[in-house]
């Protein structure tokens, strides 16, 4: 209800009143019942203000609490991220140098084959002993000459190179399927041969 449809309903208010007191002999006279509309009028104006002013004064104040609202949640959601990434660092520890990463990389590298592990006259490979069952026969059937052949002229030709790590990959996985049947000393000695023959043939590792 707008403000001038308050104030009209109050005057209409009085002067009826004033009337029907007039009609049934009441004791207000038309002049007082108007005093008394006028009256009404005024309250009802200040009434409609009071109002008015507390509901945008309550208004503002929604809309203040709801920015603070959204600010704080702001701070709070970058708050939180520059925590996590503390923590993360704090946990990962300091960055290592290069230096550092070049000697981790060094150290977990594959070892070259040693005297213990092949003839580098001959290219005889002296095969861990699991190795040496026929379930890996093909395999060495394959990569003995190939050794040979490096022993011989020093290196082998790049299709040689992928055939030697092809078949030791393969070589592995048959190992690897077999891992629950044979002691982990075992399993561990014959990873390492394996690693350090396809580093000696490809210069690479196993996969």
């Amino acid at each position: 209800m707008s403000r001038r449809t308050v104030v009209w309903l109050a005057l209409v208010g009085g002067i009826a009143g004033a009337a029907q007191a007039q009609w049934w002999g009441g004791g207000g006279t038309v002049a007082s019942s108007a005093m008394n509309g006028m009256a009404s009028v005024i309250s009802a104006q200040g009434n409609y203000n009071l109002a008015t002013s507390a509901a945008a004064e309550n208004l503002q104040q929604a809309r203040s609490m709801a920015l603070q609202n959204d600010l704080q949640g702001t701070n709070t959601y970058f708050e939180m991220r520059a925590m996590n990434r503390q923590y993360t660092a704090a946990e990962r520890g300091p960055t290592p140098s290069m230096e550092q990463l070049a000697r981790i990389a060094r150290e977990q590298a594959p070892k070259p084959f040693s005297a213990n592990d092949w003839d580098p006259i001959t290219g005889a490979v002296v095969w861990p002993p699991m190795l040496q069952i026929d379930r890996y026969a093909s395999y060495r059937d394959v990569l003995n000459p190939l050794v040979a052949n490096q022993a011989q002229h020093g290196s082998l030709s790049f299709p040689d190179q992928i055939k030697a790590r092809d078949t030791i990959e393969q070589m592995f996985g048959a190992m690897k399927s077999q891992i629950r049947d044979v002691p982990p000393q075992q399993y561990t000695e014959c990873r390492s041969f394996l690693r350090s023959m396809i580093y000696d043939l490809s210069q690479s590792d196993l996969q």
